[in-house]
């Protein structure tokens, strides 16, 4: 592991260098004419930005890179996930299936907001015909779908038409021949239940 260290240590020294570069433009270029400048030392806009361009040019780079060697945009999207997953599991997180209810939330329009989903995140296996929870849009960048839902991503459910493995990742069609990795999938509908519903019903 030396020399993959010794390139992890260039890599991380290179990447301050360009955040440091980064804020410095941001501050000399852009910030002094922004209306938040005043409290900017309160909100650290300069510092979040950064940050953020950084990790989406990094995240660019890999994507391109790969894209060179010919790995097609669902493969892509499986090992962006998976990294994703390691990094929270290397920081204590589980992803364990489990059952939750939620409210639905006003962004969900096909959904009646006086219902609420029994939904299990973080699924193992999908079977055929299940219903399923899915991002409305495409996403600039892949989100793991347990996170999406708690963020409140609007999503839109459609029925499973084939589950299957390859490559060493789980996947789920849906209509139109649509491909998603299963850990993209934000949840398994398993019950809509109306908030007037007596429990047990």
């Amino acid at each position: 592991m030396g020399k993959l260290q010794e390139q992890l240590d260039k890599f991380q020294d290179n990447a301050g260098a360009a955040y440091q570069e980064i804020m410095d433009t941001l501050e000399y270029k852009y910030c002094w004419k922004c209306p938040m400048r005043s409290t900017s030392t309160n909100s650290h806009c300069r510092e979040i930005h950064s940050m953020k361009v950084l990790q989406e040019a990094l995240d660019q780079g890999i994507r391109e890179k790969l894209g060179e060697t010919g790995v097609s945009s669902v493969l892509l999207e499986s090992l962006i996930l998976r990294t994703t997953q390691k990094r929270f599991k290397k920081q204590g997180g589980s992803a364990r299936e489990k059952t939750i209810i939620m409210d639905v939330s006003p962004q969900n329009l096909d959904l009646d907001p006086e219902t609420q989903l029994m939904v299990k995140i973080n699924p193992r296996k999908i079977r055929e015909g299940e219903r399923i929870m899915i991002p409305c849009e495409s996403l600039e960048s892949s989100v793991l779908g347990v996170c999406a839902l708690m963020m409140g991503f609007p999503f839109r459910v459609t029925v499973v038409e084939r589950f299957f493995h390859k490559n060493n990742f789980w996947y789920v069609e849906v209509e139109n021949e649509k491909i998603f990795p299963l850990e993209s999938i934000l949840g398994v509908l398993i019950k809509v239940i109306r908030k007037d519903q007596p429990e047990g019903s």
